[in-house]
């Protein structure tokens, strides 16, 4: 009887500690498609800041085995010369599901950038949330950090603290900012949750 009031009572504690031990993170589905560049142009866009005209800086772009952070390629803008002093262009994903996003989380975007022979503006990393067409929040690191002079990959980042949940369309961009030259080449983007 003693011996199966033991067994019971160490049973007992087993299952409280089993019942209270913390509940393992599930692993986050990726939020971007394609983030390490490795299917071409998989869920990426390219765009002008200038919808009139085609190409204003005779920007060329693409996916590249030139230079990659890992494993092997990366997206490339490069500009020779600055005609248009406001055009910018840059690569893109929107559509990013929002579901499984709590309200008040805070999101993260990565990504690794190198550049060579770059002058003038640089690059930003920009998180855009859009309600009914109209941008209901715009997060960058353009004018809180310098990105332009990168001689190796290295990671940056841009966060917003706290999504505000009120958004039909989750977007972010990697900017060739105006009035800059050079090349430009990003490679494992990212974008979680915290």
């Amino acid at each position: 009887m003693h011996l199966l009031r033991c067994s019971v009572l160490v049973l007992s504690v087993a299952l409280l500690f089993n019942a209270c031990k913390k509940e393992e993170a599930q692993p986050q589905a990726p939020l971007v498609t394609n983030g390490d560049i490795e299917q071409k142009y998989q869920g990426w866009f390219f765009n002008f800041s200038t919808p009139n005209q085609a190409n204003p800086n005779g920007y060329d772009q693409g996916f590249t085995a030139e230079s990659a952070a890992s494993p092997q390629y990366s997206l490339k803008i490069n500009c020779n010369t600055v005609k248009n002093d406001s055009a910018f262009c840059y690569y893109g994903q929107q559509n990013i599901p929002i579901k499984d996003i709590p309200v008040a989380a805070k999101l993260t975007l990565k990504a690794k950038i190198k550049t060579v022979n770059m002058k003038g503006s640089g690059v930003s990393l920009v998180i855009r949330g859009d309600k009914d067409g109209k941008t209901a929040f715009f997060m960058t690191t353009q004018g809180k950090m310098s990105i332009n002079d990168v001689k190796e990959f290295t990671e940056y980042s841009v966060t917003v603290d706290s999504f505000p949940g009120n958004v039909d369309n989750l977007l972010f961009f990697l900017v060739y900012l105006p009035k800059t030259t050079g090349s430009v080449y990003f490679d494992d983007v990212s974008l979680t949750v915290n």
